[in-house]
């Protein structure tokens, strides 16, 4: 699995911004969510205000160069945790630089790679990627060149779609 970078609401200002849900349908619209994540193991509480993640994601592209695809996915791991568990505002440098050390990679090389916007141009192609393969939220999961599935689902209904649009028939395991 290679985890890749996507920008659910790249016009979310530093500051942050509420969901797009009224008062009344939020609850309902977390419940499901929640429901649907322990279903799958996940510990979420999703948060009432969206975040620009896009400093995140840089630096999950500069882990990946320094570090490889694996620990690239398990930092995204650790943010997506960061967020959907404890509420950290992962538009924080103070929230992801941490992270990003616990890999390796120091503060300095975090801020250079932001200052000088190093990964934006793979984060954008990544991003355009995506919308392409019709990616319009997270998760999203996938084969190459083929429409990707997005959104949480039970696992069985994952597997499912996964089996449907794989590139060659995937054995049936019981």
């Amino acid at each position: 699995m290679r985890w890749l970078p996507f920008e659910i609401h790249p016009d979310t200002p530093p500051e942050g911004a509420p969901k797009p849900f009224s008062p009344e349908e939020w609850p309902q619209v977390r419940e499901r969510l929640k429901r649907l994540a322990q279903e799958v193991g996940l510990p979420i509480d999703p948060p009432r205000h969206n975040v620009n993640s896009r400093f995140a994601l840089e630096t999950a592209e500069l882990v990946r160069a320094q570090k490889g695809d694996g620990e690239a996915g398990t930092f995204c791991h650790h943010v997506s945790r960061a967020f959907f568990t404890e509420h950290a505002d992962i538009s924080k440098r103070e929230v992801i630089v941490p992270i990003a050390e616990r890999f390796g990679i120091s503060a300095s090389d975090v801020e250079t790679a932001w200052h000088e916007r190093t990964f934006s141009p793979t984060v954008d192609a990544f991003i355009k990627g995506g919308h392409k393969a019709g990616v319009r939220g997270v998760p999203a999961m996938g084969w190459p060149n083929r429409r990707a599935i997005v959104g949480l689902m039970p696992p069985t209904e994952l597997v499912l779609r996964l089996r449907h649009e794989a590139p060659e028939r995937l054995p049936v395991s019981e």
